[in-house]
């Protein structure tokens, strides 16, 4: 029935413990991989989904430019080079649900969106694009002016 206690080696006798102690350290490792491998993957996916071509927009966005307006008109004002493909209208219809319209009609109600509008007046290039896409200026919710220069006018059409 196996060795006696007095014949183990003390080798023997730690070898159970060393091969746990392996196995829980490889585990660890195995584990730490995987959360290093999930963080990159994370990291590698846009935090936002920019609008293109009648897809959905970022609605948080669209309540982070309302909620910052005169950061965003700070932005706009500071683009030296704006041209007309720089400027995209984003209509955020298709993005409101029940919950949505009514966290949109809070921020609207906080919003000074008639300061918005008139700064805008005021930029040759957005009233170019705003004519060009047949948006009367009073549909004109909010602006977002990206990393890259561009500027995003949502629009939201009054009723």
């Amino acid at each position: 029935m196996g060795v006696p206690l007095e014949e183990r080696s003390p080798q023997r006798l730690r070898n159970p413990i060393r091969r746990s102690h392996i196995s829980m350290f490889n585990r660890s490792r195995a584990i730490a991989a995987i959360l290093a491998a999930s963080a990159s993957v994370a990291v590698a996916v846009p935090a936002v989904a920019q609008p293109q071509g009648g897809k959905q927009v970022n609605f948080g966005r669209v309540i982070s430019a309302l909620n910052n307006i005169n950061v965003q008109l700070d932005r706009l004002n500071a683009l030296n080079d704006l041209t007309v493909e720089d400027v995209q209208v984003v209509n955020i219809e298709d993005s409101l649900n029940n919950n949505r319209v009514r966290a949109l009609n809070n921020a609207l109600r906080n919003a000074d969106i008639d300061v918005v509008r008139n700064s805008l007046n005021n930029n040759d290039i957005i009233k170019n694009v705003l004519n060009n896409n047949d948006v009367d200026i009073d549909d004109v919710v909010a602006i977002s002016v990206l990393d890259d220069g561009r500027v995003l006018i949502f629009v939201r059409d009054v009723v």
